[in-house]
Formats: C-alpha cells, structure tokens, sequence
C-alpha cells in the first residue's frame, strides 16, 4: 500500500463491519414512531442533548417523530438503493467520500468540525458520496459528552449508544481488529490519536 493510501483510507475491515451489525449498546426492536418515543425517553434519562444520527432512515424518522437531528450523516439512499428525498436539510452541510466497507481518514476530521460547528448552535448534515454506516465509529469518538448516537440496523433494531469513554473504547477497539497494513494507517491518523474526548 503507497503512502498516499495511509492518507485515504484508515479502516477496510470486514471483521469490523460485522461488529457494528451487531445490536451493542441500547438497542430498540420496535418500528417507528415507538423506539423514536422509547428513544427520545432515553435521551431525558441520560441528559442527553444533542442528537446525532446515521443513516438515511433514522435520520428521516428521528425528524418526522420527534425533531431534527442537530448532526446527521447520510448517503441519501437506503440498503436497497432507494433514493431518500431530505428535504428538510438546512444549516451547515459537509460532504465526504467514504467508500463501501471502508472509513475515510477525512471522515475523523469533518465529524470533529461538525460537532464544533453543532457545538456552536448550527444544525449540520454530513452527506456521504458512497456509504455511511461506519462513520458511527468516528460519530461516537469525535461527540461530546452529552450526545446520543442513533443508528439503525438491516435486522430491524434501532441503536442508541450515549456518549460515554466506555463507548468510545469500544470503538477503539473495533479500530484494532486491522491487519498489519490498517494497523499502520491506524498509527498515522492525527484525529484517532487525540480520540476526540475533550468535551466528554
């Protein structure tokens, strides 16, 4: 691998891929709007106040039930290459390539700046030119301690992980199961080194 791919892609990892398809953290098997209500109980437990969500779904019914997500992540489609209209997208919006299967070394960067910008009272959307699920894992390292990430799965769970260092290790963590090459590119990204916890 040249060295201009250790600036391009930190993770390419099916063994992670599997992980996060894995229903971890608080998850809810019930269809909308009732985990958004569930959800949304869970946010005034945890005292939390910033929603961030990933995926296009999510996104779409975390604004049609509850309020729009002050940081949201999508790739305008769904798994089954359904184009999703979003028409609601106002304040900043971010894009980045993030190929299939993998998670773009830019991806720990913007998600830092989208927290700051969300930080300082702006909604942001983050659109994706390929496919987003595995930016939950810079989502969770670069949030604030007093966010909530939303994601879906394909088996029909709706997750919510609030922002804890005990997440945040375990995405870490899935950023360990790398071969030697990922490992390398691991070693070299700035934004996975300072782990974004300063505001937690």
């Amino acid at each position: 691998m040249s060295k201009a791919d250790y600036s391009r892609l930190v993770l390419r990892s099916k063994r992670a891929r599997a992980l996060m398809a894995l229903p971890f953290a608080i998850s809810i098997p019930r269809d909308p709007p009732d985990s958004i209500m569930i959800v949304k109980e869970l946010f005034n437990d945890f005292n939390l106040s910033i929603i961030a969500t990933v995926g296009d779904v999510v996104s779409f019914n975390v604004a049609a039930y509850w309020r729009k997500p002050d940081l949201r992540v999508i790739d305008l489609s769904t798994r089954r290459s359904t184009i999703i209209q979003h028409s609601d997208i106002d304040g900043v919006v971010y894009r980045v390539r993030n190929e299939r299967s993998t998670l773009n070394y830019e991806s720990f960067s913007i998600m830092r700046n989208a927290y700051a910008s969300v930080l300082s009272g702006n909604r942001v959307t983050i659109i994706v030119d390929g496919e987003e699920d595995l930016l939950a894992i810079p989502a969770v390292l670069e949030a604030p301690g007093n966010t909530g990430i939303l994601y879906g799965l394909y088996t029909g769970y709706l997750v919510l992980i609030p922002v804890v260092n005990e997440y945040k290790i375990l995405m870490l963590k899935l950023l360990t199961l790398l071969d030697r090459n990922e490992c390398e590119t691991l070693r070299n990204c700035n934004s996975v080194n300072n782990y974004g916890w300063k505001n937690s």
